[in-house]
């Protein structure tokens, strides 16, 4: 049981890690690809860019035409906590990086305005296949 909780909490200190490890690394890249002006009628989109080398990536874009400040959570499955920045960009576009190493069953965006008016939530299920092929041959 302890080794078990242990584990646990070892998992999500170092998931929580890298996560804004490769955030800050990922937030200043520069890509070289033009951006996509964000829709007008759409506030936040948060969109599953796909699977490289054992990582997930998410990108969340935000057309905060205020300007005013905003808070990005990202939860666990538990509803814990993983990350969590304020921003004031008026054009939000950021990538999320999560290994794919870790066992997650649901991530949750939460972005919301800083006193709380505006709030808007992204449940995000996460399944893992796996798939073996055998094949057994008689010579």
């Amino acid at each position: 049981m302890k080794k078990q909780s242990i584990n646990t909490i070892a998992k999500r200190f170092f998931l929580g890690n890298m996560l804004v490890a490769m955030f800050f690394l990922s937030a200043n890249a520069n890509t070289g690809s033009t951006r996509v002006s964000i829709d007008p009628t759409k506030k936040i989109e948060v969109k599953y860019v796909g699977t490289e080398k054992e990582n997930m990536f998410f990108n969340v874009k935000f057309n905060n035409e205020s300007g005013k400040s905003f808070k990005v959570y990202i939860l666990d499955e538990l509803g814990e906590v993983i990350f969590s920045n304020k921003y004031s960009e008026k054009s939000f576009d950021k990538k999320f990086i999560f290994p794919t190493s870790q066992d997650i069953n649901k991530l949750t965006f939460l972005i919301q305005s800083e006193k709380g008016s505006y709030k808007e939530i992204f449940d995000v299920a996460v399944k893992t296949n796996t798939v073996s092929e055998v094949s057994v041959t008689k010579k």
